[in-house]
């Protein structure tokens, strides 16, 4: 897809153990046979694995080994600083945050990049305000150096507090893309004002349309914390997954426990007809929402790492 040196890849990944997860390892692989050059940041180890890193270079990738500081932002913010995009046309910004992909990445790219888009994601959100989640984001190098998005970089990621990084970094960086007037766009959009009143992560409320848009990545932190209490993530997931490339079920199952049940709580009617009015997924938020249908467990939840978006 990408001819040699032309699109980057900045990978942000938190693992104290210097070890590669199998899913992260899946995700930069699939990243590498689109022609990427890899450059991921290494939070919280000294080094990867040997092992690791001897499958990293026979990959094409650079492992970057920093303190666990700043989260994503401050992590692609260290490797833009090192110049590790230098040279690029095309910078893509991506994490550990997701689960995937479960398809092929190269027709959806394919289709962002005939709209000619100056920067792109896989989620525009309208939580707090209309920006792009930043897991994923695919950027011309020229938008990189433009003055307001330069500036997004250059702020001191590590001195901040995650509430604080998501708004200078992640909705200050489609705040600044705006600003340059750039042209910005995503595959799947939130829709409605309720978004912008209330707390409505798409990639919470409506993983199973992203999916099935093309999208072929699962939020970790949604199947692990589910923080919004989604009624239909526990009965669906897997059923969602298991007609898609790649054995996710088994896959997220490895990571997170055989048999994992997604985190649910007392049903309260009152939060599930919010939720009915929050998702575009409407008629399984009725089913399983109002419904109550299907079983609901409790599973321990996994320390939270360095990356997010």
């Amino acid at each position: 897809m990408f001819a040699p040196g032309q699109a980057t890849c900045l990978f942000a990944q938190y693992t104290p153990s210097g070890r590669l997860p199998p899913h992260t390892r899946r995700y930069l692989a699939a990243l590498a046979a689109l022609g990427f050059t890899l450059h991921i940041a290494i939070s919280g180890a000294t080094a990867v694995t040997p092992e690791d890193d001897a499958w990293l270079r026979a990959l094409g990738a650079s492992a970057h080994p920093r303190a666990n500081a700043g989260l994503d932002f401050g992590a692609w913010a260290d490797l833009l600083r090192a110049g590790r995009a230098r040279g690029a046309e095309t910078v893509l910004l991506a994490n550990d945050s997701v689960f995937g992909p479960y398809g092929d990445l190269a027709p959806l790219i394919s289709r962002m990049r005939e709209r000619d888009l100056d920067a792109w994601g896989m989620v525009e959100s309208h939580e707090r305000v209309r920006h792009l989640q930043s897991w994923f984001l695919m950027l011309r190098a020229s938008s990189l150096v433009r003055p307001a998005v330069a500036r997004v970089f250059a702020q001191d990621f590590a001195a901040m507090t995650k509430a604080e990084i998501i708004l200078h970094g992640e909705l200050g960086l489609s705040a600044a893309l705006e600003a340059e007037n750039l042209r910005i766009g995503s595959v799947f959009a939130s829709v409605g004002r309720l978004h912008r009143l209330l707390p409505a992560n798409p990639s919470h409320f409506d993983w199973r349309l992203m999916l099935r848009a093309g999208i072929p990545f699962l939020k970790a932190e949604l199947l692990r914390d589910n923080p919004a209490d989604i009624a239909w993530l526990a009965p669906l997931w897997r059923r969602a997954l298991a007609g898609l490339p790649g054995n996710g079920v088994a896959e997220i199952e490895a990571a997170l426990g055989h048999g994992f049940v997604p985190p649910g709580r007392p049903f309260r009617l009152g939060r599930r007809l919010l939720h009915c009015l929050l998702t575009q997924d409407r008629g399984v938020a009725v089913l399983y929402g109002l419904g109550a249908v299907g079983a609901r467990g409790v599973s321990p939840r996994a320390t939270r790492g360095d990356s997010s978006g």
